[in-house]
């Protein structure tokens, strides 16, 4: 049919462009995301401040100080992905998206949230997640991250931190095959530990990005978009019918 079609010709682009990374070896991709997410936050963290009394502070702090202790695990999984990347197998490079690609920002623009902010059960698909990492199964931790990332659906001006998290453990079990493919291709064993490893440290993350939100959801609650506007959205890239 005509959309199949389209959606062959979309993955054998794609395919392409992975191909094409060979051409131009990237390295510390991981390191350096956490330290383009740290100059966005530094930078939006006095302009919060000034919209909301300093009550933004304290999520601000909490961020910045997690993502520099972030950076010891990721310059450790760098190099441990330096092997990877210099056979051109882009291994942390696709997963993390640049935070460029993150909603234009707009201090002075206010979005009231038509829906009421309410508990959302993390520990359900937290556990669940796990649980499939475990396994080091791609198709269920797609399957529940997406699960979580719907549930999450009727609450879409709140929980920005705790989506962004379900979203890039999504994009990690997305790539984490491709990756293995490309290096078996290059002679090289599977990196399918590296992608499961992030997958546990990022659901580690889990409980700490809930109570992030339950501060900034006040917050939120006024119309300020405080994390929504900091974080890109994930899946766009991706065909999540896969």
């Amino acid at each position: 049919c005509k959309s199949m079609k389209w959606i062959i010709l979309g993955l054998l682009m794609f395919m392409a462009n992975y191909g094409a990374y060979a051409k131009s070896y990237n390295k510390n991709c991981f390191a350096h995301h956490i330290k383009e997410s740290i100059t966005i936050n530094q930078a939006r963290k006095p302009v919060y401040a000034e919209l909301t009394n300093g009550r933004s502070n304290k999520i601000f702090n909490f961020l910045i100080s997690s993502e520099k202790f972030s950076l010891i695990p990721a310059t450790f999984y760098d190099l441990k992905a330096r092997a990877y990347q210099k056979k051109g197998v882009p291994v942390y490079c696709y997963e993390f998206m640049s935070m460029n690609a993150a909603p234009e920002f707009d201090p002075d623009r206010r979005i009231i949230p038509e829906e009421t902010f309410t508990a959302f059960d993390w520990k359900h698909y937290k556990k669940i997640i796990d649980e499939a990492a475990k396994r080091q199964s791609v198709k269920d931790v797609k399957k529940f991250s997406l699960e979580a990332i719907r549930a999450l659906d009727s609450q879409p001006n709140y929980y920005c931190m705790l989506r962004h998290i379900f979203e890039s453990i999504y994009r990690f079990a997305y790539f984490a095959p491709m990756h293995q493919d490309a290096a078996l291709r290059a002679g090289l064993k599977s990196p399918m530990n590296l992608s499961f490893d992030v997958i546990k440290l990022q659901s580690l993350a889990i409980a700490g990005s809930y109570q992030i939100d339950k501060w900034a959801a006040p917050i939120q609650k006024e119309g300020i978009p405080l994390l929504c506007a900091e974080l890109p959205k994930l899946l766009e890239d991706l065909d999540i019918s896969q």
